[in-house]
């Protein structure tokens, strides 16, 4: 299975369409975990997820946010 992570240095807009996404290159990762743990790192190095989707999952800016908030926790001591 794969997942993507679309990511930016702009933050995601409200709403996001397909033609938003097919400007990005997206990074694929086996499992949805790694993909979270790729958008941690992104937003440590500064930068904006956008989306992470794969097979029954689609995750937005939002709730990638939320998701990946205890991970950065955990890195930031």
């Amino acid at each position: 299975m794969q997942f993507a992570l679309y990511f930016s240095t702009a933050p995601a807009p409200e709403k996001l369409t397909r033609e938003q996404l097919e400007r990005l290159l997206p990074v694929r990762f086996s499992s949805e975990k790694d993909a979270l743990h790729g958008a941690a790192l992104v937003i440590r190095g500064g930068q904006h997820p956008w989306l992470i989707e794969g097979p029954g999952v689609r995750l937005e800016a939002q709730e990638i946010a939320q998701r990946c908030a205890a991970l950065l926790r955990l890195v930031s001591r």
